[in-house]
């Protein structure tokens, strides 16, 4: 798909200015709605759920969607960035279950501490980033088939590894990493999850590597006439996005209690589902970091929601496939677009 954006018609504005002002009434109404529709949209799915099961909004319940939500977090954080910049990456949901793999290894046959197996599971995931941007970034590979091919090998490479069976970690310190609670009441896990988005926020709004994301994906030959190195600002997004894929296989493999083959595979449609719906747009240079929180909050309420409900399974995907599409469609800026490929 390929989007070209729209050159405003300034006759159009000289010889009609009362419509235009209308239309740029219109437009703006739009925009605020397409700004809260995420929030809204939770507001409603949370209140509808709520009245056909009265067991959804307990405390242990909303606890258990913060849980479920909390890996989703992590790994919607890294992907966040790439879509920022207009870009797309297939190949997170591999690195998680590469990542969790080899950190369950370690701490299986090696015991090392805690703390290596999510250095590890980071290291991995930097350099899958890595090769993932060296190849999108300087071999001018389209990031879709660059990821696309490093999903399947990544796979291949677990599958190999383990050889196509779980791995069963039992080391207290490895669970109480996201079961415990440092806090009272609080998962670990929850914990790990709101410090990396608040680091997150920071970066993309604070540091030169958010701003330049933002820029890359508002109008990449703009950024490059005003000095960014792209190349060099690409590759590090995807070295960002593998990071946290690679935090997040440690942190699902000690919630799981095990490290399993494609453990990884069901966070690929949440996760860039969760981006898109919070408010980053496809086509980069829209949304941010602090948007993504409200997506990956949909897409927990509304899997949850449809299991306490007994919704068939296979019918949950569909309905995420579906909530995805629409997604898109209603907050798709469709005066940016003059064609759409």
């Amino acid at each position: 798909m390929s989007l070209q954006p729209q050159v405003p018609n300034d006759n159009f504005r000289q010889q009609n200015p009362e419509k235009q002002k209308n239309n740029d009434s219109e437009y703006s109404k739009k925009m605020i709605l397409m700004k809260f529709l995420p929030l809204i949209s939770l507001i409603i799915l949370i209140l509808f759920f709520s009245i056909i099961n009265s067991q959804f909004l307990t405390v242990g319940n909303s606890l258990n969607i913060l849980r479920q939500s909390a890996v989703l977090l992590v790994v919607a954080c890294g992907i966040t960035f790439i879509l920022l910049m207009g870009s797309i990456d297939l190949s997170f949901g591999s690195i998680i279950t590469l990542a969790g793999v080899l950190g369950a290894l370690m701490i299986v046959h090696t015991g090392i501490p805690v703390i290596l197996s999510i250095l590890i599971g980071a290291v991995i995931g930097v350099l899958c980033g890595l090769i993932n941007g060296l190849i999108f970034a300087i071999g001018k590979v389209p990031s879709f088939l660059v990821t696309l091919g490093t999903m399947f090998a990544l796979d291949g490479i677990a599958l190999m590894i383990i050889g196509g069976s779980p791995v069963p970690v039992n080391s207290s310190g490895f669970l109480d990493l996201t079961r415990g609670s440092l806090i009272p009441g609080i998962p670990n896990i929850i914990l790990w999850s709101l410090i990396i988005y608040l680091i997150m926020i920071f970066i993309g709004f604070k540091t030169k590597f958010g701003r330049y994301m933002f820029a890359i994906g508002g109008g990449e030959t703009v950024a490059k006439m005003s000095g960014v190195n792209i190349s060099r600002y690409k590759i590090y997004g995807f070295m960002v996005s593998g990071l946290l894929a690679g935090i997040a296989g440690v942190l699902m493999a000690s919630r799981l209690g095990s490290a399993t083959p494609r453990m990884g595979e069901d966070l690929l449609l949440d996760g860039i589902a969760a981006v898109v719906i919070g408010g980053t747009a496809l086509t980069g240079g829209v949304g941010g970091p602090h948007k993504t929180l409200i997506g990956v909050l949909l897409i927990a309420v509304l899997g949850n929601g449809m299991n306490i409900s007994s919704v068939d399974p296979y019918l949950q995907i569909v309905i995420k496939g579906v909530v995805v599409v629409a997604a898109v469609a209603i907050g798709l800026d469709r005066k940016k677009i003059k064609v759409v490929k």
